[in-house]
C-alpha cells in the first residue's frame, strides 16, 4: 500500500468530534464511523479491511506503537497522543483509546483536551524519534529500533515522576476526560428527543452522572490515602526518634542493671513493642501504596467507560440531529459491551477498594493500640527512674522521651481521625447503579440496531 506524503496543513479535531474504529487482533479495520471517514479523507470502502496503519504519520515514534501493542496483546487498554495522517497529506492530533473487546479491538479517539501533557508528550515523541533513525542508521532492523524507543519513552517518563508506562496512563486518561467534560455539550440531557433514540440518550446521561460521581468518591479516596501516607511518614520518624531515645534508655539501663534490675527488663520490654510497633506502620505504609495504585486504576477505568458513554451518546444524537444514517447505531451495542466488560470491573475493584479502606482503619487502630502499650512502657520506665533514685544518672534520657511520646500521640490521635475517615468512606457501592442505565442502553441500543448482539 502506497502511503501520502504529508503535505497539507495540521488539522484541529473539534471537542464533540469523536472517532470511532474497531479492528481484528491484526489491526484489520472492521468498522469506522462519519468522523474517522471525514478526517482520514479515505471513503468507508477504503478503510475497511485496511490496516489501521493507514492512517500512521511519520513522525509517530515506532516505539510508541511497541508499547500499544505490547499492552493491547497482554490484554490491557491502551491510551496515547497520536498523530495522524489523512489520505489528503493532512495532519490531526487524536487522544485514543484502545481496548481489548472480544476477538479485537474497540478505539474511541477524539480531540485533545490536556494540550499541557500533551506538549510533554510531543516533546518525548521529538527525542525518541531521532533516537530510533539513529539506531536504525547504525544497523539496527525497525524491530529492534522500535524497542529502543519504547525503552527511552519509559526512560522518559520515569524522569517526570511515573514509574512505569500503566502508571502515566492512570494519570493520563482521567485527567484527558475530566478536562473534556467540561469543554462538551453531549453530557446534556435532551428530553426533547423522542422514542428510542431518547431512551438510548437518557440512559447515556443517567449513566454519566454516575460515573461522574464515582470520580468525585475517587479523587476523595485519593486524598484520604495521601493523608494516611503522610500521617504514616510522620509516624514513622517520631517512632525513630522514640526508637533511638529507647536504645539509649537501654544502654544507659544496663549501667545500672546491678542496682536497678526493673529498669533493664523494661526497655527491654519498650524495644520489643517499638519493633512491632515499626513492622505494624511499615505494612501500613505499604498497604496504603496498594490502596493508591488501585483507585488509580479504577479512575482510569471510570474514565474510560466515560469515553465509551460518549461515544455511544454521539451516534445517538447524531442521527437524531439528522447529521448521520441511522447506521452508525449498529456500533452502539459494541459500546455497551465494552461498558458492561468496564462497568463490571469497576465495581467489583469498588468493592475491593472498600474493603481495603477498612482494612487500613484496622491497621491504624491497631498500632494507635501498640502505640498507647509503648507509652505506657515509656512512662512506667521514667517513673522507675525517679523511684529508683537514678534521676541524676539517667535524667538526661527523660526529656527526649517526654518530647517524642508528646509528638507519638499527637500523630497517632491524627491517624485515628483518618481512620473514622475510612470506614466512612468504606460504604458498600450498590452495583445497580451501574449496571442498571447499562442494561438499558444496551435494551435501547439492541432495538435501534435491529439486533440483539454484535461481535467485533
Amino acid at each position: 500500500m502506497t502511503y501520502p506524503a504529508a503535505t497539507n496543513p495540521d488539522r484541529v479535531v473539534g471537542v464533540d468530534e469523536l472517532f470511532f474504529s474497531t479492528t481484528d487482533r491484526k489491526g484489520i479495520i472492521a468498522s469506522a464511523n462519519s468522523v474517522f471517514v471525514a478526517l482520514s479523507h479515505y471513503s468507508r470502502s477504503e478503510l475497511l479491511g485496511a490496516p489501521h496503519n493507514i492512517i500512521r504519520h511519520p513522525d509517530m515514534p515506532a516505539g510508541a506503537f511497541t508499547i500499544m501493542w505490547d499492552r493491547l496483546l497482554s490484554g490491557r487498554p491502551m491510551v496515547a497522543y497520536v498523530k495522524n495522517l489523512a489520505k489528503d497529506g493532512s495532519a490531526y492530533w487524536v487522544f485514543a483509546t484502545i481496548t481489548p473487546l472480544g476477538d479485537g479491538f474497540l478505539s474511541v479517539r477524539g480531540a485533545i483536551c490536556r494540550p499541557d501533557l500533551w506538549e510533554i508528550v510531543k516533546g518525548v515523541y521529538e527525542k525518541v524519534l531521532a533516537i530510533e533513525n539513529a539506531a536504525r542508521e547504525q544497523g539496527h532492523g525497525r524491530p529492534a529500533a522500535a524497542r529502543i524507543g519504547a525503552a527511552v519513552i519509559a526512560e522518559q517518563l520515569a524522569g517526570l515522576g511515573f514509574p512505569g508506562y500503566g502508571d502515566f496512563l492512570r494519570y493520563l486518561l482521567p485527567a484527558e476526560v475530566s478536562a473534556r467534560a467540561t469543554l462538551s455539550q453531549l453530557s446534556a440531557e435532551r428530553p426533547d428527543v423522542p422514542g428510542g433514540l431518547g431512551a438510548l440518550l437518557g440512559a447515556t446521561h443517567t449513566l454519566d452522572v454516575e460515573l461522574s460521581s464515582l470520580l468525585v468518591l475517587l479523587d476523595g479516596y485519593l486524598d484520604l490515602a495521601a493523608s494516611l501516607s503522610a500521617a504514616s511518614k510522620d509516624a514513622m520518624t517520631t517512632l525513630a526518634g522514640l526508637s533511638a531515645s529507647t536504645g539509649s534508655a537501654s544502654r544507659a539501663s544496663a549501667i545500672v542493671a546491678d542496682r536497678a534490675p526493673v529498669l533493664t527488663r523494661t526497655a527491654s520490654a519498650m524495644s520489643s513493642v517499638s519493633d512491632e510497633l515499626g513492622a505494624k506502620i511499615r505494612a501500613l505504609a505499604l498497604r496504603l501504596e496498594d490502596v493508591h495504585g488501585w483507585v488509580m486504576e479504577l479512575r482510569f477505568r471510570i474514565a474510560l467507560a466515560r469515553l465509551h458513554n460518549d461515544m455511544a451518546t454521539s451516534f445517538a444524537v447524531e442521527v437524531a440531529e439528522g447529521r448521520a444514517s441511522p447506521e452508525g447505531i449498529s456500533y452502539v451495542p459494541l459500546l455497551c459491551r465494552a461498558l458492561e466488560e468496564g462497568t463490571e470491573a469497576v465495581t467489583a475493584s469498588l468493592t475491593g477498594t472498600s474493603g481495603a479502606l477498612r482494612e487500613v482503619a484496622e491497621q491504624v487502630i491497631a498500632a494507635e493500640k501498640q502505640l498507647n502499650d509503648f507509652q505506657y512502657l515509656l512512662a512506667n520506665w521514667r517513673l522507675l527512674v525517679t523511684r529508683a533514685g537514678k534521676s541524676t544518672e539517667l535524667g538526661g534520657h527523660v526529656g527526649p522521651i517526654d518530647v517524642q511520646q508528646r509528638e507519638g500521640r499527637e500523630q497517632m490521635g491524627a491517624m485515628r481521625d483518618l481512620a473514622a475517615r475510612c470506614l466512612a468512606e468504606a460504604r458498600p457501592y450498590d452495583p445497580a447503579r451501574l449496571r442498571t442505565p447499562v442494561s438499558l442502553l444496551s435494551q435501547a441500543s439492541a432495538e435501534l440496531s435491529g439486533t440483539g448482539s454484535s461481535a467485533v
